[in-house]
């Protein structure tokens, strides 16, 4: 095992995830939301590879599609970590697909994206047991589940990317693409790098891939992508560069873009992916209400 990946490891057990357990303990889930909990999407039995399904009690639909793609550097974390943010958002009148995927050691980077691939291929089997719009999807991320939901997008329009990546075509059309403080700029100068291609794996790992490390270089391979909000904050110590260097991206190759740069909020700088920790926050609701806004003018546009 490398020692550098012990270390971090280390870090997301023995720090990480002890004040997000003491967070989420203390807070509440929405009501008049319906839960179907632990939907295997593949046969291996493996808890990361399950989800969940969100949406509004009595919703006679169909209602649009949101599958939910969690953070943790890649190495950490489950569904449940973005439980309540997920049922934040079916409360705004959505279904809300909310995937698990294997985690670094045991696999890397390629491995987590044929994972997601698999587990939306997985909620287009299963979208017509729920008062789904099987027309309407978005996809979102936080941080590195950002990078795994942009990766996703940009594979699932082209052939060669899913041969490269060697990933399933799960059949599944984005109307747009939500992105909060995602790290989608693997191959990047220290420190951030340094982690990121640990996160990716040995060079002769999917070395095919390697060349696709960043996303400006997967974005130049495929002929759309979709529309995408980006959202970070003035405490985004993670993310804030690669937020703004990506929504520059996008501008530069003709796609269409907002970006939601928080600056202080009633005195305070708001941290990383502050909206999916506490998207009960006048902070957090405000930026959901925004993303929601974004999402509705892209749904209409294909009405």
């Amino acid at each position: 095992m490398d020692m550098l990946i012990d270390v971090f490891g280390w870090f997301w057990q023995n720090v990480t995830k002890p004040q997000d357990d003491k967070r989420i303990a203390t807070l509440s889930l929405p009501d008049g939301i319906k839960e179907v909990c632990n939907i295997p999407y593949t046969d291996s039995g493996s808890e990361y590879h399950t989800l969940d399904v969100y949406y509004p009690e009595n919703a006679k639909g169909p209602l649009p599609v949101i599958i939910e793609i969690h953070g943790g550097g890649w190495m950490y974390g489950t569904k449940d970590l973005n439980k309540i943010y997920a049922q934040y958002l079916a409360k705004r009148g959505f279904v809300v697909f909310n995937l698990s995927y294997r985690l670094v050691p045991e696999v890397f980077v390629p491995s987590q994206l044929q994972d997601i691939a698999l587990a939306i291929k997985k909620v287009k089997e299963i979208m017509a047991d729920f008062p789904c719009d099987t027309d309407r999807i978005i996809l979102t991320g936080d941080s590195a589940g950002g990078q795994l939901a942009a990766f996703t997008a940009a594979i699932s329009e082209s052939e060669d990317l899913r041969c490269c990546f060697d990933t399933v075509d799960h059949g599944l059309h984005f109307s747009c693409l939500v992105l909060t403080s995602p790290v989608a700029y693997m191959n990047d100068s220290l420190p951030m790098g340094l982690y990121c291609r640990k996160m990716w794996g040995e060079k002769g790992n999917k070395k095919s891939s390697r060349r696709y490390m960043n996303i400006d270089e997967l974005i130049r391979e495929v002929p759309s992508f979709p529309p995408t909000i980006l959202t970070t904050s003035s405490g985004d110590t993670l993310a804030l560069k690669q937020t703004r260097k990506l929504y520059r991206t996008l501008l530069e190759n003709g796609i269409e873009a907002q970006l939601l740069d928080f600056p202080k909020f009633e005195g305070k700088h708001l941290p990383h992916v502050f909206s999916a920790l506490e998207p009960y926050s006048k902070a957090g609701a405000l930026c959901i209400d925004k993303v929601c806004e974004f999402i509705n003018h892209n749904l209409s546009k294909e009405m």
